[in-house]
Formats: structure tokens, C-alpha cells, sequence
């Protein structure tokens, strides 16, 4: 995927955002939600899906960028509203285009 390739990364405690330039008017998203910082699949996928549903709900869907969110750091559930709030940081400077 370019946006892999790409230059331009948005950092944050946990996350790293991969961001390239994709077609105009629609974003699309990927997810990297490795299984030695995720151990259990029940919790890579509420991540996934946690992530997917803010995507879609915020603006930068609508900015014509291509997106990989990758972990960083292992996860757990008790700092899941923090992931969250990292999740809607990055998206936002993504779409603020800083």
C-alpha cells in the first residue's frame, strides 16, 4: 500500500498514522493490529472495530486520503478510552493536514 511508502506519519503514544494522498472525495483506512502487541483476538478486533466506527463518523473520511493505523505499544482494556482519544487526535491532524 502507498501510504506505507509514504513520507508523511502522524505519531502518538500508541499509534503511528501512515497518511498519502488517495482519491478525491473518498479516504479509505487500513488496520495493523499486530498479535504479539494484541494478544487476545476478541480485543484486536474490538480494536479494529473501535477504530473503523471513528473513521467513519469523522471528517477526514471525506479528505481523499489513504490511512494505515499501526500499534505501537501492547494494548489493554483498561486503556481503551486513551486509544481511543489517540485515534481522534491522529485523524484530526490528518485532516487538519499537520
Amino acid at each position: 500500500m502507498p501510504a506505507l511508502r509514504s513520507p508523511r506519519k502522524l505519531r502518538s503514544q500508541a499509534l503511528l498514522l501512515h497518511v498519502a494522498a488517495g482519491n478525491a472525495g473518498a479516504s479509505r483506512m487500513g488496520l495493523v493490529a499486530p498479535k504479539r502487541l494484541v494478544r487476545r483476538s476478541v480485543d484486536r478486533n474490538r480494536l479494529k472495530r473501535l477504530a473503523r466506527e471513528a473513521f467513519r463518523r469523522h471528517p477526514v473520511k471525506a479528505a481523499g486520503l489513504d490511512l494505515v493505523l499501526a500499534m505501537r505499544q501492547p494494548f489493554t482494556r483498561e486503556a481503551e478510552g486513551a486509544w481511543l482519544a489517540q485515534v481522534q487526535e491522529l485523524l484530526g491532524r490528518a485532516a487538519e493536514g499537520r
